[in-house]
């Protein structure tokens, strides 16, 4: 069983994933609030670190 990431840590995954809270918000279909909300609560359930652990990497287009 892995740690409750820090809302830094989390903030940091999202980051190295790709994912911003509106691309996020528009997967998990709740407001973007709702998603900072999640991301800033440090007593969050552990449901939605699971979830942020395994979402996909997002391909970024290359610069043409």
């Amino acid at each position: 069983m892995e740690a409750q990431m820090s809302p830094e840590e989390m903030k940091a995954e999202l980051k190295r994933k790709g994912w911003t809270n509106k691309d996020l918000s528009v997967r998990w279909k709740v407001s973007a609030t709702w998603v900072s909300k999640i991301i800033n609560d440090p007593e969050r359930s552990p449901h939605y670190d699971d979830a942020v652990r395994g979402l996909p990497t997002v391909k970024k287009p290359k610069n043409s």
